[in-house]
């Protein structure tokens, strides 16, 4: 991390104010390894250039130990088309949105869509990430663009993002909400973010009618999950396989295989949600659905005084 960014971070528990404890090892204005912390004295750690803003409170990176693999086994730079035709031209209107934003991507994954939001001309980037992947992303991403995305390991329910400083455009958490502890918290956690202007690209995995093929999932999940992530990885190319030929969609192959993977890992939380928990939820936390489609949604806060 830059040292210049510690002005964005704060602590993601009580949200007080960070500092740079010790700087153990680092490239010009790069700190590779040290510390950081607050006032109270908690004290996390800089690895790899990425700062860990976890602690007891946060959800346990065990829980996404599947995702890490992910990242880390399946190609990086792919997937791109999909990403514009199904999330960012219908809800967004093509890539010149990103243009002169600052974006946080919440639940980064391997860090691709915060490499593609850079490359069309975002300003500045927060990239976090849960897993351990977070440092494989600065390798892959940052190096990229050093001076535009600021790769974080955090919870999303428990964002370690300053608001004073921070002045977020859009909040971006797609195919993430459904594997967290309490959807609602790492929902309500984003949207304290948003400001007036600011947009919330979001998505969240809906029954939609589908419950015995949704039930016979978990099941499956269930009865595999103990098997090592390499052997998930092989069934998960087998279904895809199978699935392929009968185009129901019109991802490539190896999308297909991630997808196929994605359902079927051992993060410890995957779960299918009704209209009407959605409904509820964005009321309750003052959230208006602005614009729709089948793969994701743009949200606005609403009655908000910041």
């Amino acid at each position: 991390m830059l040292q210049e960014w510690i002005k964005y971070l704060c602590d993601p528990i009580d949200k007080t104010s960070l500092k740079i404890d010790k700087v153990i090892k680092k490239k010009g204005r790069d700190i590779l390894f040290g510390t950081l912390k607050n006032k109270s004295g908690n004290i996390y750690k800089i690895k790899e250039g990425v700062p860990m803003l976890l602690n007891r409170q946060t959800q346990s990176i065990r829980t996404v130990d599947s995702f890490a693999y992910e990242w880390e086994n399946f190609d990086f730079d792919y997937g791109k088309k999909g990403w514009f035709q199904n999330i960012v031209k219908p809800v967004l209107g093509g890539t010149e949105y990103f243009k002169g934003k600052i974006i946080i991507d919440c639940g980064a994954g391997s860090g691709r869509q915060s490499l593609w939001m850079t490359q069309a001309g975002a300003k500045f980037v927060f990239s976090v990430e849960l897993s351990d992947s977070a440092t494989t992303m600065v390798r892959k991403v940052t190096n990229k663009f050093k001076d535009k995305v600021f790769v974080i390991q955090a919870d999303i329910a428990h964002l370690p993002i300053n608001r004073k400083t921070a002045a977020i455009d859009l909040a971006y958490c797609i195919n993430v909400i459904q594997h967290t502890k309490s959807p609602k918290k790492a929902t309500a956690e984003i949207s304290k973010l948003l400001g007036r202007s600011s947009d919330f690209i979001f998505n969240i995995y809906l029954r939609r009618g589908k419950s015995y093929l949704i039930d016979f999932i978990q099941f499956f999940r269930k009865l595999i999950g103990a098997l090592p992530n390499s052997f998930i990885k092989l069934i998960s190319f087998m279904i895809a396989i199978l699935i392929y030929p009968l185009k129901l969609k019109r991802n490539s192959f190896k999308e297909l295989w991630l997808d196929v993977y994605d359902l079927l890992g051992t993060h410890h939380y995957q779960k299918f949600y009704s209209e009407e928990y959605l409904a509820k939820m964005l009321a309750e936390l003052n959230l208006k659905i602005m614009k729709r489609t089948y793969y994701a949604m743009l949200l606005r806060k609403v009655n908000t005084l910041t």
